[in-house]
């Protein structure tokens, strides 16, 4: 959904949404309070391909991958995991916001209650 080798079609997002629900329904009808959770992305240019507020109705937790923000497939060093932004960080554009403060706010300003964000935590 969110830009990996391709950036996809535009229905997978809702697509995406869909597939949760019906994991969701099937999971609940062979055995019900088994957890269904996500693992994803904390760029907000990943979280902007997507809709956290549709799916997260069908999970229990989602996972947010706050880790490998910046690596050896750019041009400079920054940090891999940071907690939050700063005004020394020399990233452009959406990069600006590769932080896990901006990464969980972005998932609750779309509507998931926090209690069901978990930080994924790089070591």
């Amino acid at each position: 959904v969110a830009c990996g080798l391709s950036c996809g079609a535009p229905e997978d997002s809702a697509n995406f949404t869909a597939l949760m629900a019906e994991f969701r329904r099937q999971l609940n009808a062979v055995r019900p309070g088994l957890l269904l959770t996500v693992a994803v992305g904390a760029g907000i240019d990943k979280i902007r391909v997507t809709d956290p507020g549709a799916y997260h109705p069908s999970l229990d937790y989602i996972n947010v991958m706050t880790y490998d923000f910046h690596g050896t497939w750019e041009p400079r060093t920054n940090f891999h995991s940071a907690l939050f932004g700063s005004t020394d960080d020399p990233s452009t554009g959406d990069q600006r916001f590769y932080n896990s403060d901006n990464a969980l706010q972005a998932f609750l300003d779309r509507g998931v209650p926090a209690s069901k964000l978990n930080i994924g935590i790089g070591f």
